[in-house]
């Protein structure tokens, strides 16, 4: 039984008078403010639609993700002003060489969502949605979504069904691989598949990635203020300087932005360790000469050994339990039993209650593989793999946290 109206609407009406309008956008005193008005505004219209109605608005949505990406394709985005004017029905299709009548057709189904904006009868406009998408690092995860991890959500009836339900599949065994006609797994897909490939790299740079919801890719755990207080060997030159280990860290951009904002750790060791044809991409696009590239793969014994901190973000959530098992003993193995420790920034579902956003992710990794964990399977995972959970350390926006994890 959904809520009744009025409740739901004094709700809205109360958090919208702590709100302000900056360049347009509504600024919130919080973010848990803005997600209560969120929640509140989605469960009014759970209650003002029939049950009926809500279950199609939900089965119609890949109509909705398929305009999206037509739009993309079509190139419509780059044919419309970017000074906000309108350009006619006629117009647009002689520009991306579409029928009239068939442009006309998605471009209404896209005007309905906001998509776009209608300034007139077959007139057509950029409002805030579509700009976002002029970001070709947002256009590259959309593609990525719809065109390869999408497939793969799509065929889950069809693979778990084949399975009779019993288990989610792995990362050799999964509905991606049925979704994209292949039988290789994502990662191996990427290297063979080359759009795919410099679309999963350009599509993981997106502000829409959730792990930048909270404005950082570390999230919010405070590496000056743990680090510098924990290291009480001091961060100098020798064995004892404070080490840093992004494994699995991609361009070394995360480790960039942990050292711009938090000045203290200048000092410090910063190791990027990732397989070698990423490091030479990340050398490519120009390293910085104070992070150490290191080749290696967490799934083999580490280079580095005892360092005070081995940190994956947004890495083990690819990966099943048993992928996990051998990350962790390898990481475990790496770890110095008094100094080290382990932090993982990664969604963390809720135990119960489990936001929408959180929920579908985690089909969409399950589609791959892998499994977006609750707290409680975060804890039963690390500590079944020789690790205690020392702190977790929520981001306001919610979703995603940095676990920070000892040896037992």
């Amino acid at each position: 039984m959904s809520e009744p109206i009025h409740p739901l609407v004094e709700r809205i009406n109360a958090a919208t008078q702590h709100c302000t309008s900056v360049n347009g956008s509504l600024c919130f005193e919080s973010d848990t403010a803005r997600r209560g008005v969120i929640n509140a505004a989605e469960q009014l219209l759970i209650a003002a639609r029939s049950p009926e109605e809500t279950l199609f608005a939900i089965a119609q949505q890949p109509a909705q993700n398929a305009a999206l990406r037509c739009l993309m394709t079509l190139g419509v985005l780059d044919a419309l002003p970017l000074n906000g004017d309108s350009r006619s029905l006629d117009d647009l299709a002689h520009a991306v060489g579409a029928e009239k009548t068939l442009l006309g057709r998605i471009l209404r189904a896209c005007t309905s969502t906001s998509l776009l904006s209608e300034t007139s009868e077959l007139r057509y406009a950029h409002n805030a949605l579509s700009r976002t998408l002029l970001v070709p690092a947002n256009r590259a995860l959309l593609t990525l979504m719809y065109d390869y991890i999408g497939r793969g959500v799509l065929a889950l009836p069809e693979f778990l069904q084949a399975r009779k339900w019993k288990d989610s599949g792995s990362y050799a065994d999964c509905s991606f691989m049925i979704g994209s006609h292949t039988d290789l797994p994502i990662w191996e897909y990427c290297e063979k598949d080359i759009v795919c490939g410099k679309t999963f790299d350009l599509g993981m740079q997106s502000e829409m990635v959730p792990a930048l919801s909270a404005g950082k890719r570390g999230g919010q755990f405070p590496f000056g203020k743990e680090l510098t207080a924990a290291s009480a060997l001091g961060i100098g030159d020798g064995e004892d300087t404070l080490t840093i280990v992004d494994l699995g860290g991609g361009r070394g951009q995360v480790l960039q932005e942990i050292r711009k904002n938090h000045p203290e750790l200048s000092a410090a060791r910063f190791v990027l360790m990732d397989l070698g044809p990423v490091i030479e991409s990340a050398q490519a696009v120009g390293l910085p000469p104070w992070i150490e590239p290191v080749v290696g793969s967490f799934f083999e014994p580490f280079p580095i050994q005892g360092a005070h901190v081995y940190y994956l973000r947004r890495c083990l959530h690819n990966w099943d339990d048993a992928a996990c098992k051998t990350i962790l003993f390898n990481v475990a193995n790496a770890m110095d039993a008094t100094r080290s420790r382990l932090l993982i920034t990664d969604m963390v579902v809720d135990n119960e209650g489990a936001a929408r956003g959180t929920a579908w992710e985690d089909l969409g990794m399950m589609a791959i593989g892998g499994i977006e964990r609750t707290e409680r399977q975060w804890r039963a995972l690390l500590g079944e793999n020789g690790f205690r959970v020392h702190k977790i350390w929520h981001d306001d926006s919610g979703g995603h946290a940095t676990i920070d994890a000892r040896l037992k």
